[in-house]
């Protein structure tokens, strides 16, 4: 489930908690839980409807902040994949300009030795 999808779920279930009256969102709330993942089983069906109704609120709200907690994390590997690739680009990067570097202080001190061996 995407952000956008979880957010669009949050809404509708704002919308039904709070311009309906607890008998009549019931059903509407078990197929909200359904599309979201949410357990659809109550404690006791002999309790009163607004505590059944209470329950599947709360299992709609647990759902949805699962599936974001499971984005987040999903997001944090990708990010954690991206600076691991760009650590071991940058160690190679590291050791080509190293390279350059001592290949660069030879032909530094090369040359002046060359020139003072020409004169000789």
């Amino acid at each position: 489930m995407t952000d956008v999808e979880i957010e669009a779920y949050r809404q509708k279930l704002n919308v039904l908690t709070a311009e309906h009256p607890e008998d009549k969102i019931y059903m509407q709330l078990i197929t909200l839980a359904k599309e979201v993942g949410a357990s659809t089983k109550v404690l006791s069906e002999r309790r009163a409807l607004d505590a059944n109704t209470s329950e599947l609120i709360k299992n709609i709200h647990q759902a949805l902040q699962t599936a974001t907690m499971v984005n987040m994390c999903s997001a944090a590997t990708k990010g954690y994949e991206i600076a691991t690739k760009a650590s071991k680009d940058a160690r190679k990067q590291f050791w080509i300009v190293a390279a350059i570097a001592i290949i660069s202080a030879i032909a530094a001190w090369v040359a002046p030795l060359l020139a003072i061996l020409r004169h000789c």
